[in-house]
């Protein structure tokens, strides 16, 4: 189920976002206080944070902030009765979806809302992706990283053959190995896999 976290110290305006939000079929979680937040949620996906900008103890872009330290990366949208410019634009700066002003329109919510969901669905997608892709590359032998490197560089299965002394059918079955354990079937995917790794 698409969940929203409600961060906001005033009980009554998270309360009656969270009953709303529940009507049109999300779950929801309320914190009036952004530590007790960073202490006790559990991340989930797909998921959203509406993030009141104005709290004691600890701002919205301050929490933003620590939730980027520790590599938590649910899509941010604020809401906020009142905000100096240089907080929004630190906002997004640090990614946030959008900024709504209280009082906001529900339809204006609802759709930052569902941009912010989509962000996080085709987030958590591509963490999957890159941990999968992760899982074959440890597979290969260093002789095969090694190899996979120099191809992925563009170079000629003759010359890899040559600057590593071994001869050039041994170079084409190492290539062939590579590829199965990547699970791709030319250079132009396996360079793409790399790249999407960090990895030279």
């Amino acid at each position: 189920m698409k969940h929203v976290y409600v961060i906001d110290d005033n009980e009554t305006v998270a309360n009656a976002l969270s009953a709303t939000l529940t009507r049109f079929g999300y779950s929801t979680e309320v914190y009036l206080d952004p530590v007790v937040f960073l202490r006790d949620s559990l991340p989930v996906a797909p998921a959203v944070i509406l993030l009141d900008m104005r709290m004691p103890g600890m701002s919205g872009v301050e929490l933003q902030k620590k939730l980027l330290e520790v590599g938590r990366q649910t899509p941010i949208v604020f809401i906020s009765g009142e905000s100096q410019s240089s907080e929004i634009v630190r906002g997004m700066k640090q990614g946030a979806i959008d900024f709504l002003f209280k009082p906001f329109n529900l339809e204006d919510l609802l759709t930052a809302i569902e941009t912010a969901l989509a962000k996080d669905e085709k987030n958590t997608q591509d963490s999957q992706i890159k941990v999968s892709l992760r899982e074959r590359y440890d597979c290969l032998t260093p002789r095969e990283k090694e190899i996979c490197a120099l191809l992925v560089e563009g170079n000629l299965s003759k010359k890899i053959a040559a600057d590593l002394d071994i001869s050039n059918a041994t170079i084409k079955v190492h290539k062939s190995k590579i590829l199965a354990k990547m699970q791709v079937t030319s250079l132009q995917q396996l360079a793409l896999s790399v790249q999407q790794l960090g990895l030279r």
